[in-house]
């Protein structure tokens, strides 16, 4: 599966998203699009069944700080790259294109609107009622009914100042004036009548997103996420040195989506009612990597040899979940952290692979043999590059 994500962010994402700088592509396609890419995934060259997508799309398809696996969510992504001609209508008026038809909706503009700031110079470039030069908003939000009516709704800032020449645009005739066109008015005069242009300057833009002020795409497509909830996921497995298998059963493993005899037990799959390695209780994740007395007795060992004694199991503290437990572990103090994470996935891999050994090929390994195996492993991924882990260990 590690694999198989490389190759949807690298190759079917990267296809789609040369047309979609340029086109506005309709949602069919974008669900076919993204029906091909979670099937590859989670199937590959399999047909899809519901056992084999474990999370479904829309979370894997998040950035990683909200606990997705970094694929691109194809809609707001389209709409970061779309908003980039809106970005260049500013930055190269003087292009021919700029007079054609952008390919850009209401909500990319509305988002354009939300993450850019416009600072008034001459008037010429600012457009009176499409832009957000009043404190962030667009004229034509603050007065709407105002806008309805009027009959020139691309003028320029200057235009529209001139000769007070944005009343003389409105056609109120055609419709019926109500109290409310009347406020809408007269909040919008008072708005202009405190506009003061300043020629020969020309108008400017700003990004609000970046530090340099200037648009770019991934900026425009993590805005989309703001108000998610964001995980510790990032930190704890996708930034921390291990093959990328073992990270993305890390991943799967935290959110409980890794087939344990309680999950198989609710699909009415067969399984082995009991932990493979105790023989005593239910088999759920949390009972597997945390309360297991085989598991226990592992991180015991590995505690010694490691030499933190954060690892020692009567020194946890009481979690209620995976993903506490794990989090606690990751922030155990006086030791190199990056390196406890880099073995903290480790050992649960080691785990796992040793459940799977004895369901599945009927072999069981005695504690010393487990951690002799994983000693080795550790020293496979320092040689690999996992320095981190070299530095926890660089005192054995």
């Amino acid at each position: 599966m590690a694999g198989r994500l490389t190759l949807v962010k690298s190759v079917i994402t990267s296809q789609a998203i040369y047309l979609l700088s340029a086109l506005r592509a309709p949602k069919e396609i974008l669900n076919l699009i993204d029906s091909r890419r979670k099937k590859f995934l989670w199937a590959g060259c399999a047909q899809i069944t519901g056992g084999k997508c474990k999370v479904n799309w829309l979370r894997s398809a998040r950035p990683k700080e909200c606990g997705g696996l970094g694929i691109l969510h194809l809609t707001k992504f389209a709409r970061a790259l779309r908003m980039r001609w809106l970005w260049q209508e500013w930055a190269s008026s003087t292009r021919f294109w700029t007079t054609l038809e952008l390919p850009c909706t209401t909500k990319d503009r509305q988002l354009f609107a939300a993450t850019t700031s416009i600072s008034v110079g001459d008037g010429t470039k600012v457009s009176l009622w499409n832009d957000a030069w009043v404190q962030g908003l667009r004229p034509k939000d603050i007065a709407p009914l105002i806008f309805n009516v009027s009959r020139r709704k691309n003028r320029s800032l200057s235009e529209a100042l001139w000769n007070h020449t944005w009343i003389w645009d409105l056609n109120l005739f055609s419709v019926e004036v109500t109290e409310q066109h009347i406020v809408e008015y007269c909040r919008l005069w008072s708005i202009l009548q405190r506009i003061s242009l300043q020629p020969g300057i020309c108008d400017s833009i700003s990004w609000k997103l970046s530090e340099d002020r200037q648009y770019s795409a991934k900026s425009a497509y993590l805005a989309q996420f703001l108000g998610s909830e964001l995980t510790n996921m990032n930190w704890i497995i996708w930034k921390v040195w291990a093959p990328p298998k073992c990270k993305f059963f890390s991943w799967l493993a935290i959110q409980n989506r890794i087939w344990t005899a309680d999950r198989l037990a609710k699909r009415d799959w067969p399984h082995n009612a009991t932990c493979a390695l105790c023989g005593q209780t239910l088999e759920s994740g949390l009972h597997l990597f945390v309360e297991c007395r085989l598991t226990k007795r592992i991180w015991e060992e590995v505690a010694v040899w490691a030499a933190v004694e954060g690892l020692i199991p009567s020194n946890w503290d009481c979690s209620e979940s995976f993903l506490q437990w794990w989090t606690s572990l990751a922030t155990t103090q006086d030791c190199n952290r990056k390196g406890l994470r880099s073995l903290l996935i480790l050992v649960n891999w080691t785990v796992w692979r040793e459940r799977n050994a004895r369901i599945f090929d009927h072999k069981s390994f005695t504690c010393a043999q487990i951690l002799a195996s994983i000693i080795s492993e550790a020293s496979a991924w320092i040689r690999a590059g996992a320095n981190q882990l070299a530095n926890l260990l660089a005192s054995l």
